[in-house]
């Protein structure tokens, strides 16, 4: 691995690969820049010619192209070499059979499963029925390469290893699993319609399985189910869609973010094409400093029910701590945005016009017109412990003196008030980012 390093090395400068990502001004015999990794105004993130090196003297991060499209893609560290080894010309196949067989041979395989699940697709009329109940089309099927696992035991698994994958790999990328009992393997996809996964860069690295509803029954795992995480995916880190989104995200500077595969895909579909979803996990601090490369307003939707309020909030609360611009929709007549733009896709783009900034939306949440004394102090409480998690003065002081109008309260008294009221930033610390736009959030499962 050493070798093929140094090799891509020989054949990359750092500053050319770094201004395919960020923009770099003459600094002597150095180059400058704004840190891509945190927020700032004045340039602290160096570049040394000299010594084929980055540091950033802000945030302390630093390293080579290596460490440096590992911290930007938020990928592994075989993928940066991958990538790299492209833009170097260099086979890494051919030089790192090691590396190739411990990561490499999980791409690979991944991929052949996917091309195995499009193809099972095509012969299997009723997944091509259920997607179409769900309106989606022939071509966005095809275009997202969406499959179908069928109710066979073991038909994947045979595939493969006929293919001349050894079961251990299989296994480590989460397509198979190995009976304690028997001692056999089995595929853990079955009778699903199949979503791969794809990284930032394109590549197959996970699945999510939808159970057909007549399943849902008799099937012991749930209505999803995902991939395992793995050497080469990571659920906290990857947004599914992302791959083909990211330069409409950049260009609009919006990130329409929805919960599941089928409300990005239908988004999609109805020619929204700066969406991005979340699924299998919550909302993280590393989805949003990759949308922050991108994107600088953020929208979410919450859910009807209560848990899909509390994740939302939760989401909500992260990104505002993380100095995001952060906007709610509420939507009518539909339960998420999948089932919106089956029915309506000219729908979707006008609902997004009339997204509210988050500080309105809790203000029209918490204070209740005619609320007693209680109930007032209760919804006051809260909307000054979103107001707290806001890291610009100038917003805390916008918001405090519209909850002060609104609740009928001096400024002097919600001063006091918001010393004993605990900041709403979400879990984890802020993170520095631009700012971005997510449509749709929900709790739960989705649907």
């Amino acid at each position: 691995m050493e070798k093929v390093t140094e090799q891509i090395k020989s054949k990359l400068d750092v500053a050319a690969v770094l201004k395919k990502y960020i923009e770099l001004i003459p600094a002597g015999k150095n180059l400058k820049a704004r840190c891509p990794f945190h927020q700032e105004k004045t340039p602290s993130f160096m570049v040394s010619p000299e010594r084929q090196s980055w540091r950033c003297f802000g945030c302390n991060r630093g390293g080579d192209i290596f460490s440096f499209v590992q911290e930007y893609e938020r990928v592994e560290f075989f993928e940066a070499l991958k990538i790299l080894a492209e833009q170097a010309g260099v086979d890494v196949r051919r030089m790192s059979p090691e590396q190739q067989k411990q990561f490499g041979v999980l791409y690979d395989v991944n991929e052949a499963a996917k091309l195995f699940y499009t193809k099972r697709l095509r012969r299997t009329p009723r997944m091509i029925e259920y997607l179409k109940e769900r309106g989606v089309k022939g071509e966005t099927a095809a275009g997202f390469e969406l499959g179908a696992a069928g109710g066979e035991w073991d038909e994947l698994y045979l595939h493969l290893t006929w293919q001349g994958f050894e079961p251990v790999d299989v296994e480590r990328a989460g397509l198979i699993a190995r009976s304690e009992k028997h001692g056999t393997y089995f595929d853990r996809f079955r009778n699903r319609v199949m979503f791969p996964i794809m990284n930032h860069t394109g590549k197959t690295v996970a699945f999510t399985g939808r159970i057909l509803p007549e399943f849902e029954a008799t099937e012991q795992a749930g209505k999803y189910v995902n991939s395992p995480e793995s050497p080469i995916f990571s659920k906290s880190r990857i947004l599914y869609g992302y791959d083909k989104s990211k330069g409409f995200i950049r260009e609009t500077g919006t990130a329409l973010l929805v919960e599941g595969q089928m409300d990005m895909i239908m988004a999609w579909q109805a020619g929204v094409k700066n969406v991005a979803a979340v699924s299998g996990t919550a909302l993280t601090a590393e989805h949003l400093a990759v949308l922050g490369r991108t994107a600088r307003r953020l929208i979410f939707n919450f859910d009807a029910d209560e848990a899909g309020g509390r994740a939302g909030e939760r989401a909500v609360g992260l990104a505002a701590g993380a100095d995001f611009e952060v906007a709610i929709l509420t939507l009518t007549g539909a339960k998420d945005i999948a089932e919106l733009t089956a029915e309506k896709p000219e729908a979707l783009p006008a609902a997004m016009a009339e997204a509210v900034p988050a500080m309105e939306f809790f203000m029209r949440r918490y204070l209740l017109p005619g609320a007693d004394i209680s109930r007032k102090k209760h919804g006051v409480r809260a909307v000054l412990a979103k107001i707290k998690g806001l890291p610009s003065a100038v917003e805390r002081e916008h918001w405090i003196n519209e909850l002060a109008r609104r609740a009928g309260v001096s400024t002097v008294a919600l001063a006091e008030e918001m010393a004993g009221v605990e900041a709403a930033r979400g879990a984890g610390t802020a993170m520095a980012a631009t700012t971005a736009t997510f449509l749709t959030w929900g709790g739960g499962v989705p649907g």
